[in-house]
């Protein structure tokens, strides 16, 4: 398969063996008559919500898909959670800070949670990171799938993961893992002085 591309710059012909189009989604939002209740919406079409999901409009909230961000069937469940603790226990949480993961079910997978490495620089966050490539993974060896590698960020000074990014064999397994280090403020050489059953993929 051979295409061009046009760009500002003049034209690019690019071969392959397939073709993706990733056009995005629109809400539906127009059927919902918004208006009449003066809820506003941008101008994709997605309702606007502050960080506790209220519209424009006190007593009206928006969750999931749209809303815009991240369009993930786990959001959806933790703006439910959100909209669950304020309104039966009282709470007072919001969606502010909270580590988005993400995971492309390809071939290897590749996941990430929280802020990555360019992300980092543009704060001015002083950083280390941590970086493995799959080949040093004992599991993903004995499995043949050593494309990849995992990295993660760290804060340089109070040792806690910021993010991480892992290409690989179930990569989503390994950067779940690492979440749940992050979510428990586990610094770094805590985890040094800990084991776990070997060899998985994220035993190293």
């Amino acid at each position: 398969m051979r295409v061009v591309l046009g760009t500002g710059k003049g034209s690019k012909n690019i071969s392959g063996s397939h073709l993706l189009l990733a056009l995005g989604r629109v809400p539906n939002s127009d059927r919902l008559n918004l208006g009449a209740a003066g809820v506003e919406t941008d101008n994709s079409g997605f309702i606007k919500v502050n960080p506790k999901l209220e519209t424009n409009v006190p007593g009206i909230y928006a969750i999931g898909d749209v809303k815009g961000g991240p369009a993930f069937t786990h959001i959806s469940y933790d703006d439910f959670r959100i909209l669950r603790e304020n309104w039966l226990n009282g709470g007072n949480a919001t969606i502010d800070g909270r580590p988005v993961p993400n995971c492309m079910y390809i071939d290897p997978q590749l996941a990430t949670v929280g802020i990555n490495e360019t992300e980092a620089q543009k704060r001015g966050i002083d950083y280390r990171v941590a970086k493995l490539p799959m080949t040093g993974v004992a599991r993903a060896q004995e499995m043949s799938e050593t494309r990849g590698f995992m990295k993660a960020i760290v804060d340089a000074k109070t040792r806690q993961i910021l993010g991480c990014t892992v290409l690989g064999v179930e990569g989503g397994e390994i950067m779940s893992m690492l979440q749940i280090a992050m979510m428990g403020s586990f610094p770094t050489p805590r985890s040094r002085r800990r084991f776990f059953a070997h060899p998985t993929s994220p035993s190293r």
